[in-house]
């Protein structure tokens, strides 16, 4: 069992590994280089097993946190207008900056901001480390949870950079005025997908233009001309396509992953998008770091359970699951525009109402 853990990243995963070990006993340090904890918000949908994690994690003061379950999600052909398949197992969506601040605020006298590692040596028994505010200090784990591009990933297990998917994504938010509203909605066809979801108590829509191609395809394009790769929508989809048309902010991003053979190292280790960053077209990577968490919180917390074995199960544990999503997520991306069926785009996730 270890007493001493430096959480390097204070995003949502490093977050939520932080109030789980508190929950268990332990006090770990938080360090995140932002000078504030922020996030864009955009939307995050947890599913069962994610909430389950959250659980897990002693995160059950959840009444207070703004959330959305749709009562159906609607897939459509892009090219016919007609609808391919319903689901209704659907997640649960919240804003990406109120969970944020749902999982900082119990936990903020853990967190340092405006701080960052500059080296990180592994004595064996403890890991030093040194910041750039000019403190060093000892731990007896430290547990990389900075992100995509992360310091831990790339300058102290000699991992990869992340690597373009085929897929862009732009984002962006219209209200909502229709109150009765409880269905989100995709299309497919060989321009990408358009779709919605819905926040904020069903009173946003976050809306996602997926652009297959190389990278910055079609980036000089606004939402209104966006729109337009769509004609065919029909549904709840032709009226949110009527409301791009009056060209709200959007912002567009290549969609990258991180494919990480090594996620631990005797006192190291990876979580959340540091070890397994994958494309959001299946919207399960903030779900996987939440797993993530809640199993490093129990093994770390296990008594006479070496660190280097704790981190080592971890690995064995979770790597295979989180690998297997991240394949999932990565293949779904090249179905965009092969003239996919969303069935074929969301195999797994499709269980009712769909072509025989």
């Amino acid at each position: 069992m270890s007493n001493r853990i430096l959480i390097v990243g204070g995003g949502l995963t490093g977050l939520a590994l932080a109030a789980g070990l508190r929950h268990r006993g332990l006090d770990p340090v938080v360090v995140e280089q932002a000078p504030a904890i922020t996030e864009a918000g955009w939307g995050i949908g947890l599913s069962d097993p994610h909430i389950t994690a959250l659980d897990r994690l002693g995160i059950t003061d959840r009444e207070n946190w703004a959330r959305f379950r749709p009562d159906r999600h609607l897939m459509f052909d892009g090219g016919t207008g007609l609808l391919d398949s319903i689901r209704y197992e659907t997640a649960m969506l919240f804003s990406r900056t109120d969970l944020q601040q749902s999982l900082y605020e119990p936990i903020a006298d853990l967190v340092r901001t405006g701080v960052r590692p500059t080296a990180l040596t592994d004595l064996g028994d403890t890991v030093d480390v040194e910041f750039d505010d000019g403190m060093q200090e000892s731990f007896d784990a430290v547990i990389g949870a900075d992100g995509i591009n992360s310091w831990t990933r790339r300058h102290v297990l000699g991992g990869p950079d992340a690597t373009y998917t085929g897929v862009a994504i732009v984002r962006f938010h219209l209200p909502n005025t229709d109150p009765t509203l409880k269905t989100t909605a995709l299309s497919l066809d060989t321009n990408g997908v358009l779709g919605y979801f819905l926040m904020d108590g069903g009173r946003k829509y976050h809306g996602i233009v997926m652009l297959p191609g190389e990278e910055d395809n079609r980036r000089e394009l606004c939402a209104a001309e966006l729109a337009s790769l769509f004609p065919q929508v029909t549904g709840p989809l032709a009226g949110f396509k009527n409301l791009m048309r009056t060209n709200p902010v959007s912002y567009y991003t290549n969609i990258y992953q991180a494919v990480v053979d090594e996620w631990t190292r005797n006192r190291i280790a990876l979580m959340g998008d540091a070890a397994h960053a994958m494309s959001p077209i299946l919207a399960q990577g903030t779900g996987v770091g939440l797993q993530d968490a809640a199993l490093l919180a129990e093994l770390l917390t296990t008594p006479d359970l070496p660190v280097p074995i704790a981190l080592a199960s971890y690995e064995r544990l979770r790597k295979p699951a989180a690998q297997a999503m991240q394949r999932k997520s990565y293949e779904a991306g090249l179905r965009i525009g092969r003239k996919s069926a969303p069935t074929e785009l969301f195999p797994e996730f499709v269980t009712h109402d769909r072509p025989a």
